[in-house]
């Protein structure tokens, strides 16, 4: 039986959720990088194009991990084990849907011509989403404008 995303936890996917994936490179490093995720009857989907380094990882290895946080408060998060499947885009539903879902946006602009979409579902086996003390009133640092770089 497929784990299910805690009751809890599942309201950081409707407040543009942005995800960390973790893949396997083929020589056994990790490679992560941020992602925008979508939940889609119950599984986590992200939408890449097949010339990225993550793409090339899952083919060889399909084991992931992505950890997703609640944006306006990093004590709350769902981290995902599993495996991914990946699914061809050709008409970029997708990519589109996710676009829409963050900005309003009817399409996605940022791909370069040519490139090819494919969407990574991600098939739970573990989940973990801890109650963590102060998740619900998290001690937040003042922004800073003393920033140099």
């Amino acid at each position: 039986m497929t784990p299910l995303i805690p009751d809890h936890i599942v309201d950081i996917f409707a407040d543009k959720p942005v995800g960390i994936i973790t893949t396997v490179r083929p020589d056994g490093l990790l490679s992560t990088n941020p992602v925008a995720v979508t939940l889609r009857d119950g599984e986590v989907w992200v939408s890449t194009t097949k010339d990225r380094r993550k793409h090339r990882n899952l083919l060889v290895d399909p084991r992931v991990t992505l950890c997703v946080l609640d944006r306006n408060n990093p004590n709350r998060y769902v981290e995902i084990r599993g495996h991914a499947e990946l699914v061809d885009d050709p008409d970029r539903a997708v990519i589109d849907a996710i676009f829409h879902e963050l900005t309003g946006g009817d399409r996605y602009p940022f791909d370069a011509p040519g490139q090819e979409r494919v969407t990574i579902v991600v098939h739970a086996e573990q989940i973990s989403a801890p109650r963590i003390p102060m998740a619900d009133d998290p001690p937040l640092a003042p922004d800073r404008t003393d920033r140099t770089d």
